[in-house]
């Protein structure tokens, strides 16, 4: 077959990713588009990019045009100011001031960067304009306890489910390149193009003011909905095929594209994480044509090929698409009875557990000395490792003090909730980012960690398993839940009882 652009017919080459390389795509086929056409769908694959930046950084997924993960941006709920987040670490991106305090005839200011190169370049810049300072002698370094933060993000909508078209509109003309070149795409290929368009001028979310440029590309894309009925050949499905072989991946992409010989119906499917699932058709094939699906699972977290794909293919059409009467249909039923926030609600708690599993490994590793270390040395070495994790501690103690609550409040007991409160406060204006009283909290949590993993060590139990136990489920609940909540109870005169502790 000759290398010539499915949406023009002149020569190809452009060498795009068949799966966007922003979302971890590692593969390139040349054959498909010219370099024109291949740029034109730039603004699709942004705008998909944007809706899944923030599963994206959290997974730690690396752009394959890039050397480092993804890092997407949020808002921090306490002070309002921007933060990074990635898999390892959720930050300030500008310095902080944290207190101002009159010397004479100046002030002493109290500033936190979110690392030692930004602290540099600040002191660098006040040198440069003259201004008369005098810096401390040493720089700090210590952790920000970030809290909440609000990272609001939309699925789909016209130009994500135009970027899913796009997809599989792509990976239909690497596995049946005679068949997208015969004209069986066209009014496909018109749509993508269209709302590829819209895309790229900065359309994707309805203006007040839009300029000429933007009005025409719309009314372009009215004019190419118009063989689907006025709408997009591409929905949410959350009706997968009922023999659905699992994702070989954990976090897998899929892309399933297919023919039915039969009526000549040519459909695509793609699931995003295992968890976002679309449905889309793509046209009628040739008379003659024969029945043949593939389907191709695609792992974010590959570094490169070989191991990033798993391919499979029937000469049948299992995933033959019912083509909905009301193309929102699906999503507001889905929205009505759960199921959307149900695999939402699903994929972020496996990506937390990827997490933890990820942090037990790290840590069952760098404490694999205590095994030949005296306890003296064993002590030093897992409090040094728990020192270092702080945010994980934390999730475990608000995880902890916040069931609590919840609990007490059912009893009648609101009353003494703000003593709960207290141990949890943040302090925007501390280093820390918490108050006194959670500091001590926090470190009571450290304690407690730290001694119960010497015992699992001096006892032959600290595998990697039990640490993931003691860094994020319920038996670190148990032990971080006892040490925080019996100065509480001692007000009380009370002590902790484990149905109390355990949440």
């Amino acid at each position: 077959m000759a290398r010539t652009c499915i949406v023009c017919g002149l020569a190809a080459g452009s060498g795009e990713h068949v799966f966007p390389a922003a979302l971890g795509g590692r593969r390139v086929n040349s054959g498909i588009y010219c370099p024109k056409h291949d740029n034109s769908y730039s603004g699709l694959v942004y705008e998909i990019a944007g809706q899944l930046d923030f599963l994206n950084a959290y997974l730690g997924v690396r752009p394959d045009h890039s050397s480092q993960p993804k890092t997407a941006f949020a808002e921090h709920t306490l002070t309002g100011e921007t933060v990074s987040i990635s898999a390892k670490e959720i930050r300030f991106t500008k310095p902080r001031i944290i207190s101002r305090t009159p010397v004479g005839e100046g002030e002493a200011v109290e500033l936190s960067f979110p690392d030692q190169q930004s602290a540099k370049q600040f002191i660098k810049k006040m040198e440069a304009c003259g201004h008369e300072w005098a810096a401390l002698p040493k720089l700090s370094a210590r952790p920000y306890i970030t809290g909440s933060v609000h990272h609001k993000r939309a699925f789909g909508g016209a130009c994500g489910l135009g970027a899913i078209a796009y997809m599989t509109q792509t990976f239909f003309a690497q596995e049946f390149p005679e068949v997208a070149r015969s004209g069986a795409l066209t009014d496909f290929i018109n749509y993508t193009q269209a709302i590829a368009k819209v895309a790229a001028l900065g359309g994707c979310e309805q203006q007040t003011e839009e300029r000429e440029a933007l009005i025409e590309a719309r009314s372009a894309l009215t004019t190419a909905l118009e063989p689907f009925g006025g709408t997009a050949p591409a929905w949410w499905d959350f009706s997968p095929p009922a023999d659905a072989r699992a994702n070989k991946f954990e976090f897998g992409h899929r892309v399933t594209v297919g023919i039915d010989g039969s009526d000549g119906q040519i459909y695509g499917r793609v699931a995003l994480f295992s968890a976002l699932s679309f449905s889309m058709r793509l046209g009628t094939a040739p008379q003659g044509s024969a029945t043949r699906e593939v389907t191709v699972d695609i792992d974010p977290l590959a570094e490169h090929p070989p191991h990033d794909i798993n391919k499979h293919q029937v000469l049948s059409a299992p995933g033959r698409v019912h083509v909905p009467e009301h193309a929102t249909q699906g999503l507001a039923s889905a929205i009505a009875d759960g199921t959307q926030q149900r695999a939402f609600t699903n994929l972020l708690q496996r990506l937390e557990e990827h997490q933890l599993l990820k942090l037990a490994h790290a840590i069952s590793k760098a404490l694999a000395p205590c095994a030949t270390l005296s306890p003296l040395e064993a002590h030093a070495l897992i409090g040094k490792v728990i020192d270092e994790q702080p945010q994980q501690i934390w999730r475990l103690v608000t995880c902890f003090v916040e069931g609590l609550k919840e609990k007490w409040t059912q009893g009648n007991l609101q009353a003494i909730t703000p003593i709960l409160d207290g141990l949890i406060a943040h302090d925007v204006q501390s280093a820390s980012g918490l108050s006194q009283q959670a500091e001590v909290t926090l470190a009571l949590a450290k304690a407690a960690l730290s001694a119960q993993m010497e015992e699992d060590c001096a006892a032959g139990l600290l595998n990697e398993a039990r640490i993931a136990e003691l860094m994020g489920r319920g038996p670190g609940l148990h032990v971080v839940g006892q040490a925080v909540l019996a100065p509480v109870l001692e007000v009380f005169g009370e002590s902790p009882r484990s149905d109390e502790v355990r949440g």
